[in-house]
């Protein structure tokens, strides 16, 4: 029985070695020909890709249906003007809270029939923090990769904002909302993937400046940072340090005031100076190539483990490499990755098509 069992799991693995390497090749010759899309020049973001690989997750209702300083909820075609400071005192009324943090609190709340998400200034001495979260906000409103603000109220003592609700939570659940919703995957984990690559890629191509996700120390803060929508695609939902950098100007950052550790972050997030204590200002700066350096290992937990995800990390192993070397200038721009995994869904919406995986 136990020989039955060997040959059997020996005769998975060829398989899947013969699957995974038939994919490889088909991958390898997808970008070398002209089917694979082309991003432009600068990395300009996924909004001006071919119209064959837009999705819904590339331009949604709000882009299309809705003029600036107006919201939809729910798809359901009604176009509501940006809620004011007494719209939101007299008509937004809390119903619990549902998160907590340094800056801001969280309440789930309605206005009218909706649901909606009420965030309040924890602290008055963080209001600058919060004022420049609802600015950065405010700027990244049209894009399907950040969340919907619905309203905003700078109020001095008070301010408070108002932001589509989504049901799900935070990406740092995924496993358990996968499974609840009868969806845990490959096909799926690997929509997350991307959609994680796209919003990385907007963020260093926004109309405000190259952007860096500094609250991304280790990998379960990163995944805090974003929701799960209900048709399970993922949105940025964290904006409050999102600090502007441009290397060529040598306009670097330094994320946070405490000593990074770990090997999630990348090697120049690290303290360089061994046996010297740790000081902010001496700490050297470092460009949104950090960014690019975590994408694997979020990557590798969105996948979870399944067959499906197995194909996909061999196919990316050698990309990934690059993501990780330790001289930031050698690892790809975010449109280079983004480009690499819209090569890899394509061969494996061909393998798919072919019954090879599921």
């Amino acid at each position: 029985m136990i020989q039955i069992m060997a040959r059997r799991t020996n005769t998975f693995k060829l398989c899947f070695l013969l699957i995974a390497s038939l994919a490889f090749i088909g991958y390898q010759l997808l970008l070398k020909s002209s089917v694979c899309p082309r991003l432009p020049a600068g990395g300009q973001g996924v909004r001006q890709l071919d119209p064959g690989v837009v999705d819904k997750h590339q331009l949604n209702d709000t882009d299309t249906k809705c003029s600036p300083g107006h919201f939809q909820l729910n798809n359901d075609g009604i176009c509501h003007p940006m809620l004011t400071c007494k719209d939101i005192q007299d008509n937004v009324t809390s119903i619990k809270e549902i998160g907590v943090g340094l800056i801001k609190k969280v309440h789930l709340a309605r206005w009218k029939t909706y649901q909606v998400s009420l965030v309040k200034l924890s602290h008055s001495s963080f209001n600058n923090y919060f004022l420049s979260a609802a600015k950065m906000l405010q700027q990244s409103q049209g894009s399907p990769f950040v969340t919907q603000l619905l309203g905003f109220c700078p109020s001095s003592s008070t301010p408070a904002m108002v932001t589509e609700y989504h049901r799900f939570g935070s990406l740092k659940n995924i496993n358990s909302i996968l499974k609840e919703n009868g969806k845990d995957n490959g096909a799926t984990r690997f929509r997350l993937c991307l959609d994680y690559v796209k919003i990385i890629n907007f963020l260093h191509s926004s109309p405000t400046g190259t952007r860096v996700m500094c609250d991304s120390s280790y990998l379960k803060k990163t995944l805090s940072q974003f929701l799960v929508t209900s048709d399970l695609h993922i949105v940025l939902n964290d904006v409050d340090v999102l600090p502007v950098v441009d290397s060529s100007k040598r306009i670097l950052t330094n994320c946070g005031h405490y000593q990074v550790v770990g090997n999630f972050a990348a090697p120049e997030q690290l303290w360089p100076y061994a046996g010297v204590k740790f000081n902010e200002s001496q700490m050297p700066g470092y460009d949104e190539k950090t960014d690019i350096w975590k994408i694997p290992a979020v990557v590798d937990y969105l996948l979870g483990r399944n067959v499906y995800g197995d194909l996909v990390r061999f196919i990316l192993s050698k990309f990934h490499k690059k993501c990780h070397s330790k001289d930031p200038k050698l690892r790809p721009t975010a449109a280079e990755v983004l480009k690499e995994y819209l090569a890899v869904q394509q061969i494996l919406n061909v393998t798919e098509q072919s019954g090879l995986i599921f």
